[in-house]
């Protein structure tokens, strides 16, 4: 299921001129940079899922005092 979607967010002119220039050294597309760099970054859908699925509450470590 690799599916894409295209999502076209607006980025400051500092972070694209960053793209371009990190996608030419590698001679890839800067879609492709980005997504190398979305999926180091991101967690996994997994992850994302147990997340949501784990009970409120525990595992977050500040023992529960706010």
């Amino acid at each position: 299921m690799d599916r894409k979607v295209k999502i076209t967010p607006r980025i400051g002119t500092q972070v694209a001129r960053r793209l371009r220039l990190a996608a030419s050294v590698g001679a890839r597309s800067m879609s492709a940079v980005v997504n190398d760099v979305l999926d180091e970054a991101l967690p996994s859908l997994e992850e994302i899922r147990a997340q949501l699925t784990a009970p409120t509450g525990e595992g977050s470590g500040d023992g529960g005092s706010r």
